[in-house]
């Protein structure tokens, strides 16, 4: 009798604990998913959208071979090749969302006023860096025959430094080396990744664990190495190169209220800027070694009062026709105008 009273009471307690334990639980998880909400409620109201941010830290959810991440890259230059004028100077752009993003009929509206006409193929991809240029230029680029290829580019591969541990890493290579080394890690990895408070405690301590600018200058030479190669592609298939600088808000004076106002990374720009301010140092040498032309898209907006930038380096439809014309200077240098010639191979 002594011993059932003893293991009923010990059943009890056992059951007593995993209900204490389970009553815990779910307090933590109701107190997680408040700071969640809240987390989500601060990121709309500072950046227009709880999702902001999102997509990128899960852009490996959409592999793809050669290039980590982006589109069909075959399917696009089939659709490139049956739309090919035969007429014009094809012209391909390159790059990460800046490029993207670039309205393709107001880029191709400025290089027309050189005297020819001019066809745009973009290929730029949110978060690409040189690297992922040159392999999406050597090959698919050919495909369409291009006259010019330009490349506009630079803050991905200098701002990405800033979270990776060493300098030509991919700015997912950590996902992609947990996946594969550690995949039951996986799920909870995803988890974490759709969540807005677990990426603004990682916003947070980048914030407190940006050095001295001087180290990471070397990001600087793999990007210059990617234009470079991009350089000796353009040359090998007899196409001229642009290399555009792309614009960075902190040159840019005076900032509009709605540019000042955006201050989400401030924290790391006096490093971006010198960054910026050794690139194009190495880009001018670059330039004159292999003989391309280049853009310092730094201070193009000087003296511009209009809003030109949505965030620290994305533009409003003002600023792509400042930066389209000053591209279209760059193709009108005389040296390159007579020598480009836009007779199409069958």
């Amino acid at each position: 009798m002594a011993v059932t009273k003893l293991a009923s009471s010990s059943h009890k307690t056992v059951k007593g604990m995993g209900f204490i334990i389970l009553v815990n639980l779910l307090v933590i998880l109701f107190f997680l998913a408040l700071l969640e909400g809240a987390a989500r409620i601060y990121i709309a109201w500072t950046r227009n959208s709880h999702s902001a941010g999102l997509a990128e830290r899960t852009m490996y959810l959409s592999y793809k071979p050669f290039v980590m991440y982006g589109p069909n890259f075959d399917e696009e230059f089939v659709t490139f090749e049956r739309l090919k004028d035969s007429n014009a100077c094809h012209v391909l752009l390159v790059g990460g969302s800046t490029a993207q993003n670039f309205p393709v009929a107001l880029l191709e509206e400025e290089l027309n006023t050189t005297g020819k006409k001019f066809q745009v193929f973009n290929v730029g991809v949110g978060g690409y860096e040189a690297r992922q240029e040159v392999i999406v230029t050597s090959l698919w680029g050919p495909k369409i025959n291009p006259h010019v290829i330009i490349s506009l580019d630079g803050a991905n591969d200098l701002t990405h430094r800033l979270r990776v541990l060493k300098p030509g890493a991919f700015y997912l290579n950590d996902a992609y080396e947990l996946f594969l080394t550690q995949p039951f890690l996986a799920p909870l990895y995803y988890v974490l990744a759709q969540s807005q408070l677990y990426n603004g405690l990682v916003r947070f301590w980048q914030k407190r664990t940006v050095h001295d600018a001087e180290l990471y200058e070397d990001a600087i030479p793999p990007y210059i190495e990617a234009q470079r190669s991009l350089n000796a592609l353009a040359k090998g298939i007899g196409a001229k190169r642009l290399m555009v600088l792309q614009p960075f808000s902190g040159f840019k004076t005076p900032l509009s209220e709605t540019e000042a106002a955006f201050d989400l990374y401030k924290y790391r720009e006096n490093q971006v800027k010198h960054l910026y301010k050794v690139t194009d140092e190495r880009l001018r040498e670059l330039t004159a070694k292999d003989k391309t032309e280049y853009l310092d898209g730094r201070y193009i907006y000087d003296g511009m009062t209009a809003t030109i930038f949505t965030d620290d380096v994305h533009l409003t439809n003002q600023g792509y026709r400042v930066l389209a014309k000053h591209m279209a200077d760059r193709l009108q240098n005389d040296t390159l105008r007579s020598s480009l010639t836009c007779k199409t191979a069958d």
